[in-house]
């Protein structure tokens, strides 16, 4: 069988996103010519339950080739593109056509804005121009450096509204409820919106979908009506300047002593965490809604009391964390060594087994992450002094 027609073999990729850039790139056999017979093909093939290697043989007739890894490379590329391309929005709740930046034709004008700010925490952890980060490339885990006006760049404000974030962009870190609001609201906005992204060529159920959305409808009215208390934030302060930047939201399965996090069927509740540097120190920032404090109060107790702060941020931010950097050689440094420990830490924290129905609905999930990762078995440390 042509390789990438295993693409069908997964209900929760979108084999459909992957079929049309391999048209496009006219790779595989696949051109404009034969694409439409071909998804005519792909579309009268059994259900997954009742599929046989068989069933594939239709596919002779277009003499398909495999793609190779580096064309892979370059389809999943694109693909990315595109995502980004398509998911551009204005993700405040105030955004229309009336109150957003736009262009001559009327379009709202979706800016590169950073999740991390630009001037002020990437600029305290750049070298030459740089920061670092690790990406999952080929499978596994790699260093990747980036300038800093391009890393944690996303498409989520047009520039009237990213003004939003003056308070954690010009002024100094002062612990008031606002700028607190402020970070989990923007860890929220940048995870959110990676999602979106790849949700254009992955399948993650609509019960994803309805967690997003509830989840900005509740910060959506807090910037309404200037709410910012609704927001709780736990701050810890490190008496060293570390050069790490990360802004993040997830959900939690379990606490700090293995208790399993019961989360409602509404919505998946997150929490939000903010690292950054200040002079001759560093914070970290963890943040929930108060109506959660049910499932998140104790984290902050927890943390405070087991005494092993360093270690436990460190596993939030790589288990949880893409969106995180530092600087070129502390990178290198204290890093670099962990970078095969990160990729077998993601799959247990972040890779659950789904089920499916017929149609390729997601019915139910399994999650494999063990009762106790946050204890950090894997003995790693992102602080290096």
């Amino acid at each position: 069988m042509t390789n990438y027609l295993n693409l069908l073999q997964s209900p929760q990729i979108n084999h459909i996103a992957y079929f049309e850039v391999i048209r496009d790139f006219r790779k595989g056999g696949l051109s404009p010519d034969n694409y439409d017979e071909f998804m005519k093909t792909v579309e009268a093939l059994p259900s997954l339950s009742e599929r046989t290697p068989d069933d594939y043989k239709v596919f002779d007739t277009f003499n398909l080739k495999d793609v190779s890894p580096e064309d892979f490379q370059a389809i999943y590329r694109e693909l990315s593109k595109r995502a980004i391309n398509s998911s551009k929005k204005c993700w405040h709740p105030e955004a229309s056509k009336e109150n957003c930046d736009t262009d001559a034709s009327g379009k709202i004008k979706v800016t590169a804005a950073h999740s991390i700010q630009n001037n002020g925490i990437l600029s305290r952890i750049v070298k030459n121009g740089h920061v670092m980060s690790y990406v999952l490339e080929k499978g596994e885990f790699d260093g990747e450096e980036k300038g800093k006006n391009l890393a944690s760049i996303f498409f989520g404000f047009c520039n009237t509204h990213d003004s939003i974030f003056a308070p954690i962009e010009t002024e100094e870190y002062k612990q008031i409820e606002e700028q607190n609001f402020l970070f989990a609201y923007r860890g929220l906005v940048v995870s959110s919106h990676k999602k979106i992204e790849t949700s254009s060529f992955m399948n993650y159920g609509e019960q994803s979908e309805n967690d997003l959305e509830e989840n900005k409808k509740i910060f959506d009215q807090a910037i309404q009506d200037k709410e910012y208390g609704i927001i709780e934030t736990e701050v810890f302060e490190l008496p060293n300047f570390y050069p790490i930047a990360a802004s993040s939201s997830f959900y939690l399965e379990f606490d700090f002593e293995g208790n399993p996090i019961k989360h409602s069927d509404e919505r998946m509740e997150d929490i939000h965490v903010t690292f950054f540097p200040a002079e001759n120190k560093s914070y970290f920032l963890l943040s929930y809604f108060k109506e959660d404090s049910h499932l998140y109060g104790n984290l902050g107790e927890q943390l405070r009391k087991r005494d092993s702060l360093k270690s436990d941020i460190t596993m939030l931010i790589a288990a949880h964390t893409e969106n995180v950097y530092f600087e070129p050689d502390y990178y290198k440094t204290f890093i670099e060594q962990y970078e095969e420990t990160l990729e077998l830490i993601m799959f247990h924290s972040q890779f659950d087994y789904a089920f499916f129905d017929n149609d390729g609905n997601i019915t139910g999930t399994i999650s494999m992450t063990p009762s106790h990762y946050l204890d950090n078995p894997y003995g790693i440390n992102f602080f290096g002094y």
